[in-house]
């Protein structure tokens, strides 16, 4: 059984290799993060619920004796290995981590850098001027544009591998939380 743990282990390193590569080489971050999500989400599951039918047929094959000694414990070991199967893997939602907000950001810039202006002309000559403040608001606003822009698809690649690390440590546990299901019928 521990080398079906391992195994299943060793899928799992392949899989985030193969996402880790493909973020990296990926020019187009929104497109690729969504992909890599489902692909985690699907493989996880997939996997996991292969896992608990070989663990299963393993110990039926193998340890007919103990099914047979305990069939109410062999019931719940189901149940829980089922259930684990079916519910057990939780793979965070990637939204959090897409660049639509950077427009967001920069008109904020634009606003606060328009509001600012005002306010210190006012201060300044006593009449605030709407003109110079809009035309310094609209540059502060593109100038954080593309300021946030230049820096934010090295930022999300980055969290996006994070994210799938995250991802591998998430399975991961779900794989040794369905070997230990099954560990006391060898």
């Amino acid at each position: 059984m521990e080398n079906l743990l391992k195994s299943y282990k060793d899928k799992l390193n392949d899989i985030i290799n193969k996402l880790e590569a493909k973020i990296r080489l990926e020019d187009n971050m929104d497109s690729v993060l969504e992909d890599v999500r489902n692909e985690l989400s699907s493989w996880g599951r997939d996997n996991l619920k292969n896992m608990y039918l070989e663990l299963k047929d393993y110990v039926e094959k193998n340890s007919p004796d103990f099914i047979k000694n305990n069939e109410e414990k062999w019931k719940t070991m189901l149940d829980k290995a089922e259930a684990l199967s079916e519910y057990g893997l939780y793979v965070a939602p990637i939204d959090l981590l897409k660049e639509s907000e950077m427009p967001t950001k920069a008109f904020m810039v634009g606003a606060g850098t328009l509001l600012s202006s005002l306010l210190l002309t006012k201060i300044a000559s006593k009449k605030a001027k709407l003109i110079p403040s809009l035309f310094t608001s609209i540059l502060s606003g593109v100038a954080a544009y593309y300021v946030l822009e230049g820096d934010k698809t090295e930022k999300i690649r980055e969290s996006a591998i994070n994210y799938v690390e995250d991802a591998r440590d998430w399975i991961d546990t779900a794989f040794e939380n369905m070997y230990r299901i099954f560990k006391d019928a060898q």
